[in-house]
């Protein structure tokens, strides 16, 4: 191979070589363009997460001791979230937080009593620190919650009530001892409380996926839209039973109880308390 020979073949050598640099860098920049980006502070009294979740995914919310509280966001806005610690009895200290992405997309954050509680679907699971019982730690945190139109929310507390207010998309709210009032405008909401009362307003929602608003003690009130067709469950055992829609009644009538098809009939809805009334009401809003 002569001299000038050798030089044209090292030169097509690095022009190939820097035209596939370019193309990595290219690609690296445009994978960070389009990564989600997230920031998490904690100053040992308020915690603070903003981050993108996909569309159609959920902000999955758990809490042991306090309220959650979540509220439609800006559009096209990160999901905000601001949890708060106070201390009446006990060691703030004893109360951190987790957060978990969960590979179908889903964002999980927790709030942990305890050094060796880790963050599962389920909420927090472990064996508190031997130092105190978060039965006797009097540390309350609150949860606050801002959520962009196709996010789902999903939340769960112990000790302390649910609030969703203005969402637009699918609602899963739990809770032991707490009331749960829960409002969206597009999709599925499924809300339940031992201890307290429940109050769902639906909106428009395709499909025929079942719902379910439930509680031990306390009452239950639904308002939902009157283009609503449904198949309706609503019992009591101590209490009473009032819808405004005219049904169609499945069965005997009962004083506490009512089968029934409202409109054309489709999804299950239960609406179940054991003391206290149970309603369905139409929403005019």
């Amino acid at each position: 191979m002569t001299t000038r020979i050798r030089i044209i073949f090292f030169r097509c050598l690095l022009m190939r070589l820097s035209a596939r640099l370019r193309l990595v860098a290219l690609m690296s920049a445009a994978a960070i363009a389009t990564a989600p980006l997230a920031s998490q502070t904690d100053d040992g009294t308020t915690f603070r997460w903003s981050g993108r979740v996909v569309e159609g995914r959920f902000i999955r919310l758990h809490n042991m001791n306090g309220d959650i509280r979540v509220e439609r966001g800006a559009p096209g806005s990160p999901v905000e979230v601001v949890a708060e610690r106070r201390v009446d009895k006990g060691d703030a200290k004893l109360v951190r937080f987790d957060l978990r992405m969960r590979d179908d997309g889903d964002v999980v954050i927790c709030a942990l009593w305890g050094l060796d509680m880790p963050c599962t679907d389920g909420g927090s699971r472990g064996t508190y620190s031997s130092r105190a019982s978060w039965r006797n730690d009097q540390t309350n945190v609150t949860i606050r919650v801002r959520v962009p139109d196709g996010v789902k929310a999903f939340a769960r507390s112990t000790n302390g009530s649910i609030a969703m207010d203005g969402l637009t998309s699918e609602i899963d709210a739990a809770t032991t001892n707490g009331n749960v009032s829960v409002r969206t405008s597009g999709g599925l909401i499924n809300a339940t409380t031992t201890n307290g009362s429940v109050t769902a307003t639906l909106g428009d929602v395709a499909g025929d996926q079942p719902m379910r608003f439930s509680t031990t003690n306390g009452s239950v009130t639904v308002y939902a839209p009157p283009s609503l067709s449904a198949d309706l469950e609503m019992t009591t055992t101590n209490g009473g039973v009032v819808s405004d829609f005219p049904l169609t009644i499945n069965g005997s009538i009962r004083p506490n109880q009512l089968r029934a098809t409202l409109g054309a009939g489709g999804r299950t809805i239960v609406v179940r308390s054991t003391n206290g009334n149970v309603a369905l009401k139409r929403n005019v809003i």
